[in-house]
This record gives C-alpha cells, structure tokens and sequence, in this order.
C-alpha cells in the first residue's frame, strides 16, 4: 500500500501508528454508514454526492500542504463522509442502465470487472507518482527562472503527487457529478 509506505517514510510513522490510522477511518466508516441514509434523506442525493465528493478531498488536500499526520488526521475524520461518495454515483448508473434496458447481472459484472482493473492499476500509478516525486529535489544551481520554479515546487510536492491525482480526480467528479445528476 503507497499511503503505508509514505506515512513510514514522509511521517516516521510505526506500524501501531499505522494501526491507530485505519481504526479511525474504519470506525468514522461505521459513523458515516449509520448516518448516511438520515443525511441522504434530509440533503437529498445530488446534495449530498456533492458534499461527500468535497469531503473526500479534506485528506489529500491536507497531506500535500502539511507535513503533520495529526492534521491530516483530523482533515481525514472532518471528511468522513469521503467514503460514501459512491451511493449517488452507484444509484445514477444503476438508473442509467435500467433506463438503457441493460440486465443487472450484466452491470454488475462489469462494475466487478472495472474495480479488479483498479486494483490492479492505482497501485502501480500511486507507486510511480511516488517514486517519481522522491526523485526530484530542488536543485538551485539552475538559474532559469521557469525552470527552477518547477524544481522547487516538485521538491515540495513532489512526494505528494498521488495526493495531487487524488486532488484533480475529486474535482472531475465533482464536476461530471454537478452536470449529470
């Protein structure tokens, strides 16, 4: 998992640490699901599609700016609704494919089919991002002025790029979730 590796090598954190940080989210996990149909009900599913999209963005926001795992922490337990983010969109296309006559087995194992390729593939994009971002470092011997902006903002971000994917693709989902639900 890139997000253990990087809190043992950005955070210093050990291994209970590490424990501490998927009971929270398991148990803000529980919170969110016992909730979730009371909230649903009173905002209404765009809404709160919307607003679970924005709050699955707390954690990465907060990591690419902090250093602090504490803050991250409380940014991650703010968001707890981040993993709920899947009701709406899980509703819509299960609408679209009623409406589309395409049979639920079918949908379903699709669906199955495309979690199993992510499995498979944000791993391996989640590690390269990082390894790639440890690689740069802000080198001040170059004077070119475009140049050496980048390196200084990659040296400080640099290790936090799947923080920033997670970033860009909470904002295209906001977006494709505002236009078509």
């Amino acid at each position: 998992d890139v997000f253990q590796v990087f809190a043992k090598e950005e955070w210093g954190l050990k291994p209970t640490d590490f424990g501490k940080i998927v009971a929270l989210f398991g148990v803000l996990g529980i919170v969110s699901n016992t909730t979730l149909s009371l909230i649903v009900k009173q905002m209404g599913l765009r809404t709160f599609s919307l607003f679970a999209i924005v709050s699955s963005l707390f954690f990465p926001m907060t990591a690419i700016f902090t250093n602090n795992y504490r803050n991250v922490l409380i940014a991650g337990s703010i968001g707890l609704y981040s993993g709920a983010q899947k009701v709406g969109t899980t509703t819509a296309i299960t609408s679209l494919a009623n409406e589309r006559g395409i049979p639920q087995g079918q949908l379903q194992g699709e669906k199955a089919s495309m979690l199993a390729l992510l499995k498979i593939g944000c791993p391996v994009i989640y590690s390269a991002l990082y390894l790639k971002g440890k690689e740069w470092n802000m080198s001040m011997n170059d004077t070119e002025g475009n140049k050496l902006a980048l390196q200084m903002i990659m040296g400080k971000f640099g290790k936090k790029m799947p923080f920033v994917l997670n970033c860009i693709l909470g904002v295209i989902a906001f977006i494709v979730t505002w236009q078509n639900m």
